[in-house]
Parts: structure tokens; C-alpha cells; sequence
């Protein structure tokens, strides 16, 4: 049986994936909304600071086409396990649009709640 921890490492990728499934649709808003907390940050190239507290405007800065890609993966993954109610998930990200090339950083912080969900805290991209 796997240790704790890596049961906590591969559910972690495995929301990562949700996330950047969410990312890279054609509406991504309600997805991510789904999976953050109420008090996420989101912290994408090229714009300001997203935050839940507003769900109308969040939506608005995520509303179709961004990040829309055709296929996404992940290179030099690393999942940090903080305690056993938090993680974070680290790795560079290539999608692509066409002929076009996206290249960056990403990190997420998940937390899980009390209801065993996990959601998350913190998002970040950073373009190479």
C-alpha cells in the first residue's frame, strides 16, 4: 500500500491536471471556481491579481479564449507535501495553440478542507 504521502503526491497531480483541463477549455471560469477556495489568488502573466471575492469578475477575466490551448504537459513536475492538509505542486508547462508555443512555471498551493476536498490556495504562471 502507498505511503500517505504519496497518496497525497498523486491526488495533488491529479487536481493539478483538473486545473489546467479547466485552463485550457474553452470556459474555464466555473471549473476553477469549483476547484479554488473562497479565498484563492490567481496570479497569471500580464495581468492583475484574481481573486474570488468578486465571481462576476473573476469569469469576466477568464472568459473564453483564455488560455485556450489544444494540448498541455507538464515538464519537471515536483509536489510538495507541507502537512498532511497541504501541498504544492510545481513544474514547467508547454501548451499549444496551433503553431503557437506557450512556456512557463506554474505552482499551485492546494489546502484541504475539512471535508477531505482539496482546493486551492494559490496559483501562479510564470512565462519563459
Amino acid at each position: 500500500m502507498p505511503s500517505i504521502h504519496d497518496r497525497i503526491r498523486e491526488e495533488l497531480l491529479n487536481k493539478e491536471r483538473a486545473l489546467w483541463t479547466a485552463l485550457t477549455s474553452a470556459d474555464p471560469a466555473p471549473a476553477v471556481f469549483k476547484l479554488s477556495n473562497p479565498e484563492a489568488n490567481f496570479m497569471f502573466p500580464q495581468m492583475e491579481i484574481l481573486t474570488l471575492q468578486d465571481e462576476e469578475t473573476f469569469k469576466k477575466a477568464l472568459r473564453p479564449p483564455f488560455h485556450r490551448f489544444d494540448g498541455y504537459q507538464f515538464e519537471e513536475v515536483r509536489t510538495i507535501i507541507v502537512d498532511l492538509m497541504a501541498g504544492v505542486v510545481t513544474y514547467k508547462i508547454r501548451a499549444v495553440r496551433g503553431n503557437k508555443e506557450y512556456t512557463a512555471t506554474g505552482s499551485t498551493t492546494w489546502s484541504q478542507g475539512s471535508d477531505g476536498e482539496w482546493t486551492i490556495a494559490s496559483h501562479s504562471e510564470t512565462l519563459l
